[in-house]
């Protein structure tokens, strides 16, 4: 009688398998919880690192955005002899249309500062933590705070931004450390509807964690005076002023303030002041 034929696979089986060893069932039984540790600790550990590498993917796109952001034309535009207006070049209407919070426009040449300002009308501490299509995002925006009017006409308004390893935001203001940087970059620009404000930069210093408008009574005329004179000989061992400027209590300053780097600083601030020196009408 002719063998019945062998199934396709049988060649790949053993004849005759031995029974599994219960010590090697209990070997291959460590190696598979083990395994699934190892997975599950992997996989913690993947997820962190996403975090980070999200968040890091976050700054390198804000960064990426601000160095793409066109910089606004800061030599004397076109004017019509028979206006003493010149042309704006930010686009308020539709900065605004993205965001009714964005109220002027801040450029420091020399740096990467090239920003619109926001204010919140109901909370001063919206925009350290939300740019400013007003998401949350860690780099935060460029603000004042609601002490200040939108038309920079105190005495003092204080703009914040964060100082951030990625270089933006108000990061690159640490270039006025730099005497010579400080020496040769002496103006900046403020945007508003109707208006551009341009600033001489007198003074760049390190300063305490006080808040400096609720620290001093700006209405009085002594106290005011007071803090201009410490604006420009401020008691402190980082500092840079224009030895040819002193303020009268008529003066109207911007003061741009950020965080330190340095790790010994931590609660410090530094602060880059500039006078009013020109307030052209734009149209």
């Amino acid at each position: 009688m002719p063998k019945a034929p062998l199934d396709q696979h049988d060649d790949l089986q053993p004849r005759h398998a031995k029974a599994e060893n219960p010590a090697a069932r209990k070997k291959k039984r460590s190696i598979a919880i083990l395994a699934v540790l190892l997975v599950v600790l992997l996989c913690g550990v993947a997820a962190g690192c996403g975090y980070l590498i999200w968040q890091q993917g976050e700054l390198d796109r804000v960064a990426e955005e601000m160095r793409s952001t066109p910089e606004p034309v800061v030599e004397q535009p076109a004017q019509d002899a028979a206006d003493d207006r010149v042309e704006n070049p930010i686009d308020f209407v539709s900065l605004k249309q993205e965001n009714p919070d964005i109220y002027a426009w801040v450029y420091v040449p020399g740096t990467d500062v090239n920003l619109p300002v926001l204010q919140s009308a109901t909370n001063d501490f919206l925009y350290l933590d939300h740019n400013k299509d007003g998401e949350y995002a860690v780099e935060g925006a460029i603000y004042t705070e609601m002490a200040n009017s939108t038309d920079f006409t105190d005495p003092v308004t204080v703009l914040y931004g964060h100082n951030l390893q990625n270089g933006t935001m108000f990061s690159t203001l640490h270039y006025f450390e730099n005497e010579d940087f400080f020496n040769e970059h002496d103006t900046l620009s403020i945007y508003t509807p109707g208006h551009v404000l341009t600033y001489r930069v007198v003074s760049a210093y390190l300063y305490d964690d006080r808040h400096i408008l609720n620290s001093y009574d700006l209405s009085n005329p002594t106290v005011r005076q007071e803090y201009f004179d410490f604006v420009m000989h401020p008691d402190s061992l980082l500092v840079n002023t224009r030895s040819d400027t002193e303020l009268s209590i008529d003066d109207k300053i911007v003061q741009l303030s950020t965080c330190m780097s340095d790790t010994n600083h931590t609660t410090s601030r530094y602060i880059v002041t500039g006078v009013l020196i020109d307030d052209q009408p734009t149209y």
